[in-house]
Order: structure tokens, then C-alpha cells, then sequence
């Protein structure tokens, strides 16, 4: 069979312009030596990012393949379908236990309390 390397050469991943973005660009640039898949953080300034990002998930645009969201924008991602349900994979891999508590609480649960788990 053809692996996933093969069929995608190419990843885009959107975040704000701060210095994660840049380390995750590091971070990448190294994916990209042991795969060939090059990967590219794409930034856009803090007060244009929501905006962006919003208008690409409501146009069901296909300008990213990863959107590294805000922790406020949990219940709009995953209410409007801009998000993926992970809690069977959250739950298979047992995530809560390697996980901080406030992460999952605060970046990945929605409804609060509902052991529901997005990204």
C-alpha cells in the first residue's frame, strides 16, 4: 500500500504570531527531515487571527489542514462542527491520566463537566 507520506507532501497549520508558533516551526522543520513532508506554520497577528480562522471554518475552505484554535473559541469549534469529537480516542488512550487536569479541562472538554473532548 501507499503510506500517508506518499499521498501528502504538504501540510499548512495556521496559529497567531507569537514565539510557539515559531518553536512549532523548529519543531516541524524536523518532521519534515525524517519524513519529507513539509510542513508550514502559517501566522497571522493576534488581532486577525479568530477572524481568519472563522472565516476559513465557515467556508469549509481547505487554505489549513491544522488550525492550532484559542481556548476560547472550544464551545464555537465544536458546536459548529469546526472541531472533531476525540473522546473515544481520548478515552482509549487514557489521555486524562497523562494529561493536566486544567488542559483538559480548559482546552479539550466541552460542555464542562460532559466528558465530551474536542480538538
Amino acid at each position: 500500500g501507499t503510506s500517508v507520506y506518499a499521498q501528502e507532501k504538504e501540510l499548512t497549520i495556521f496559529w497567531a504570531e507569537w514565539d510557539p508558533a515559531n518553536y512549532l516551526q523548529e519543531l516541524v522543520n524536523d518532521y519534515t527531515a525524517e519524513t519529507g513532508v513539509k510542513v508550514t506554520v502559517q501566522t497571522t497577528p493576534w488581532p486577525d487571527f479568530q477572524t481568519k480562522a472563522f472565516t476559513e471554518f465557515n467556508a469549509h475552505g481547505d487554505a489549513y489542514d491544522m488550525v492550532v484554535g484559542d481556548s476560547q473559541w472550544l464551545g464555537a469549534g465544536s458546536t459548529q462542527g469546526h472541531y472533531v469529537d476525540l473522546t473515544d480516542f481520548f478515552n482509549k488512550h487514557k489521555l486524562g491520566d497523562v494529561m493536566a487536569p486544567a488542559t483538559v479541562k480548559y482546552y479539550a472538554e466541552y460542555p464542562g463537566g460532559s466528558g465530551k473532548y474536542w480538538a
